[in-house]
This record gives C-alpha cells, sequence and structure tokens, in this order.
C-alpha cells in the first residue's frame, strides 16, 4: 500500500559525547609579566622572515 506511519528509531545514539583531550592553551600563560614583550619579539619576527623573502625575490628578479 503506502509507508508505514510510523517512524524508524535507531536504538543507537547519534550524537556520542565529545572527546575533552588534553589543555592545549591555558590562559595564565597568557598573563604573565612578560606577555607583552613575547609578542612583540614574535611580530619582530615575523616581519623580519616577510621581509627576507621579498628581499630574496628582489635579488632574484635582478640576477635576470
Amino acid at each position: 500500500m503506502g509507508r508505514s506511519a510510523h517512524a524508524s528509531v535507531r536504538p543507537e545514539v547519534d550524537d556520542p559525547p565529545v572527546d575533552e583531550g588534553p589543555i592545549l592553551h591555558r590562559i595564565e600563560d597568557d598573563l604573565t609579566d612578560a606577555w607583552v614583550d613575547d609578542l612583540a619579539a614574535s611580530g619582530v619576527q615575523a616581519l623580519e622572515a616577510y621581509l627576507a623573502k621579498h628581499l630574496a625575490f628582489l635579488l632574484y628578479l635582478d640576477g635576470d
């Protein structure tokens, strides 16, 4: 005839609990006295690496 009016229900849970896992980051690490110095140092390092890549590319272009 047609489909049954009864819904098929699965007996298992389709939303298992989330595994907490290890703590990857603690806010206390960011609140140390030297966090501004650490942030500035990592920013300067990133900027120097960025400029070094551009300098290498410009030197490559000048070689042609």
